[in-house]
């Protein structure tokens, strides 16, 4: 998860309290008749005293420029998924997922509605996968369990505990949780936002929601703090350690002591562990270029990767990066990385340096991300991964916070 999504320190807590009860909005949404009935389009919108609220609205292009003056509204960073002509909305304010659809003219009506409040939940958390037709997880960092639901009768089905993911000291991250092969696959990251500590390690959690069990977990020390997992067409897994978003460098540069390295790691086919013989410097691949956000991609299984770099170069001279707040400095790009061994990695062409906003989106084997310099208004590209171009298709208001394509 990345800057827009949280801050440090008491920042931190609020925007995830974190990273999202409609706000205004009462059984029907402000936008019944929508601009369309083919994506669902999300926008978080940050004000300058960082109260945040999130815009959900349906489209029928992906061209042009979208306001969020008739999406659905919702107060704090609220969370998206689609599946066939439905897509779900999760509360920031309460643990409540709400299911919409959409008819053929582009018409939403709520159609169900599912509390999670007895877990003790405070909100829907950020790992959040639709698996199929009656299969969704949502995974919460507190209390540390994955709620496996079915979305065709917003009931659940099942809780898991995941409370050997807990770490005394530090608070849990689960967000970018990802679905591959009928799998959920959950990467564990911890930090200590008080005392400035990202927990040197990285964890990856797999879970089968048919059988609703936990398979097993693949842990490392090689490097620190690995988001969501990309594998290639053979079955192989990757994950990249980025710091969390960078920060156990920024944090280490604070407290002079060495910073660590950012790598990528590899799970071979049919395992739960990480390959001891697979290990890259993220610097060996990019011209000593840092990573500051996890892998994403355009489609699983297809070995290409996405991820943004710093430039320490482009900062402002004399700045010193030791909390979260450069990340809000255009002076980060977006490079693909080809997941193969050795792997490798370029800058995307076409993109612009931008700050560090949301994770992006797939949708038809192409990656979408936000190219914002100040999050007030964002540029959204489509990167084609095979030929590592990438064009502007549609401005926005707000940060870029999700593209979901529904059955038409």
């Amino acid at each position: 998860m990345t800057s827009a999504s949280t801050g440090h320190g008491t920042k931190l807590a609020l925007a995830a309290a974190l990273l999202a009860a409609l706000s205004g909005c009462g059984s029907d949404p402000k936008n019944a008749t929508a601009q369309g009935s083919r994506y669902v389009l999300g926008s978080v919108v940050i004000a300058p005293d960082d109260k945040r609220t999130t815009y959900v609205q349906t489209i029928d292009s992906l061209e042009g420029t979208f306001s969020n003056e008739n999406a659905i509204e919702i107060s704090g960073n609220g969370v998206q998924m689609a599946g066939g002509k439905n897509f779900f909305v999760g509360h920031a304010e309460d643990p409540v997922w709400d299911r919409y659809s959409v008819d053929d003219s582009g018409k939403i009506s709520k159609t169900g509605s599912m509390s999670l409040a007895n877990i003790g939940a405070q909100q829907i958390d950020y790992g959040n996968v639709y698996v199929d037709e009656t299969t969704a997880v949502s995974v919460f960092s507190s209390p540390p369990v994955a709620i496996i639901w079915d979305p065709s009768t917003m009931t659940v089905t099942k809780e898991v505990d995941l409370s050997e993911l807990e770490r005394p000291g530090y608070s849990l991250e689960v967000w970018t949780t990802t679905v591959h092969d009928g799998l959920v696959y959950i990467p564990g990251r911890w930090a200590d936002w008080e005392a400035a500590r990202v927990l040197p390690g990285v964890s990856l959690t797999v879970l089968d929601p048919k059988t609703m069990k936990v398979l097993g977990t693949a842990t490392d020390d090689r490097c620190t703090s690995a988001g969501q997992i990309v594998f290639d067409a053979d079955g192989y897994g990757y994950v990249m350690a980025d710091g969390r978003n960078y920060l156990a460098q920024a944090y280490a540069e604070g407290s002079g002591v060495p910073a660590p390295d950012n790598c990528l790691l590899r799970m071979a086919p049919g395992t739960i562990e990480f390959e001891p013989d697979y290990y890259y410097k993220v610097r060996s691949l990019t011209g000593d270029r840092e990573s500051i956000t996890e892998l994403e991609t355009g489609a699983q299984g297809s070995g290409f990767a996405f991820a943004k770099m710093f430039y320490a170069d482009k900062l402002p001279e004399g700045y010193k990066v030791d909390s979260y707040e450069f990340w809000d400095l255009p002076v980060h790009k977006t490079w693909r990385l080809v997941l193969a061994d050795p792997p490798s990695a370029e800058e995307v062409q076409g993109v612009p340096f931008s700050n560090i906003g949301f994770t992006g989106s797939s949708v038809d084997g192409r990656y979408y991300s936000s190219e914002s310099p100040d999050g007030a208004n964002s540029d959204v590209y489509e990167t084609d991964p095979a030929a590592n171009q990438a064009v502007l298709r549609f401005s926005m208001e707000g940060y870029f916070n999700g593209l979901y394509e529904l059955t038409k």
